[in-house]
């Protein structure tokens, strides 16, 4: 008898079916704030905006309400102002546990900075002001995207994008940070795709890894960077909200950075935009996967193919885990002025490089050695978030993904504190890479924390 169908009839997709809300603020700062910490900066002091800087909350509704928010932010290397003053108000308001909540910075070098220890230069006194709006917009549109929850379907999509290039450039016996053309980075790109039941676009989730340096000291502006015009594309295009979701960046970032021209970082931003819509593009229909029809005679035998129905994913868990990590030997102030003396601009920045040293240690660094590192995992449908405080090398996800293709993993680093440190691959402490200089962790701690995270996922069974 001669076949009729093909041996492979159908091409799935990763889905999920939740209740979902979404809400957005523009949290801008005036100008006059400091927002250029940039060591090699002559004054810290903005003079005009490039693109309005953005929160966006999204409330996902379980057993509980959890909640994912994108800030285009920095960073905040306080445990105080992380943690106690921003964090744990949050949840409060929201009567929520603080492991609900997964805040994501998008780390961009042009905002002010979020944490009043570092509100050192000129500009310094709008700072406090700018934290406490950041921290009322928050909750304020974490409430509004919870009374908005409603069943929503998500169509998650893996997709390519060429912006980040690896930023770890011999030069000698070491590495500096800057464009490496040796090497090959990973490209890819997450897409989510939210849509409500009558199928109109409620928001758009992107998740890629690669440091926002477009922008660097001779520019005044205050500036979200590439994400900026990557989300004008995007939501001119969907009518809605997109939430940048910060990816593995450790040694990944843009080709063309550190400018004073804020062209460069809108440049950067139409890759990511245009890339982001040519992967909306590709996906089929909400709720459908791709299934072989018939064969059609027309000259020649042709292969039908079209989507069909399918029941999505409504699955949703939660969990965090501290990975138990060595450290180095912790430095005091008389040998981080030795070593980092060298190669910071001024003594003020130097200072705050050091008090920032300590500040991650709080609640992070454990006796015997070892710090516990917190990750998140939420699983979303047929994807698994993965997110924790670090920075890791870009081969940390790509590995993951590789070893779990059958979910969409969406990889999150600067996300939540404390421990905003770099995760290098044991290459980097080789080379004496400024990650390796930054990090708490000892050598080997990339390769720990890639085989405990996958340790995990197999227990779970996610």
């Amino acid at each position: 008898m001669t076949p009729t169908r093909p041996t492979i009839d159908y091409e799935g997709s990763s889905l999920a079916r939740l209740k979902i809300g979404v809400s957005q603020a523009d949290i801008t700062p005036p100008i006059g704030i400091s927002s250029n910490p940039w060591g090699k900066s002559t004054s810290a002091i903005s003079t005009g905006v490039h693109r309005p800087l953005m929160a966006v909350a999204l409330c996902i509704r379980g057993q509980s309400d959890l909640f994912i928010v994108t800030l285009d932010l920095g960073w905040i290397g306080c445990y105080e102002c992380d943690v106690l003053n921003f964090r744990e108000r949050v949840v409060k308001e929201l009567g929520i546990n603080l492991d609900d909540l997964l805040v994501n910075l998008s780390q961009t070098h042009k905002s002010p900075p979020m944490c009043l220890h570092e509100a050192l230069r000129e500009g310094k006194e709008l700072v406090p002001d700018f934290i406490e709006k950041v921290i009322g917009s928050v909750i304020e549109i974490c409430k509004k995207a919870r009374t908005q929850v409603a069943i929503a379907d998500i169509t998650w999509a893996y997709g390519t994008c060429d912006l980040g290039t690896v930023r770890d450039l011999p030069i000698g016996s070491t590495d500096v940070v800057g464009y490496n053309p040796g090497i090959i980075p990973d490209d890819t790109l997450v897409v989510g795709r939210i849509t409500n039941l009558a199928g109109n676009h409620v928001a758009t989730l992107i998740n890629y890894g690669c440091h926002p340096t477009s922008v660097g000291w001779e520019s005044s502006l205050i500036s979200p960077d590439y994400i900026g015009r990557a989300r004008e594309i995007v939501e001119d295009e969907t009518g809605a909200p997109m939430l940048f979701l910060l990816g593995a960046c450790g040694n990944v970032a843009p080709r063309r950075q550190y400018s004073g021209d804020v062209s460069i970082a809108d440049r950067n931003g139409e890759m990511l935009g245009y890339s982001t819509l040519a992967t909306l593009s590709r996906m089929l229909p909400p709720s459908t996967e791709l299934a072989f029809t018939e064969v059609i005679k027309s000259g020649s035998n042709l292969a039908g193919w079209e989507p069909r129905a399918v029941v999505p994913n409504s699955t949703i868990r939660a969990s965090r885990l501290s990975a138990v990590l060595k450290h180095k030997p912790l430095l005091d102030e008389a040998q981080m002025r030795e070593l980092w003396g060298h190669m910071t601009a001024s003594e003020e920045f130097l200072k705050f490089r050091i008090r920032k040293q300590f500040e991650m240690r709080i609640d992070y660094v454990k006796p015997g050695g070892v710090v516990h590192h917190p990750i998140w995992f939420w699983q979303l449908g047929d994807a698994l978030v993965i997110a924790h405080c670090g920075e890791a090398y870009f081969e940390m996800a790509q590995e993951l993904r590789r070893r779990h293709p059958n979910f969409v993993i969406l990889f999150l680093d600067m996300t939540n504190g404390p421990g905003y440190i770099y995760i290098p691959t044991k290459s980097a402490y080789e080379r004496n890479a400024y990650q390796s200089s930054q990090t708490l962790l000892a050598s080997g701690g990339f390769e720990d924390l890639l085989e405990i995270i996958d340790e995990y996922i197999v227990r779970l069974g996610f």
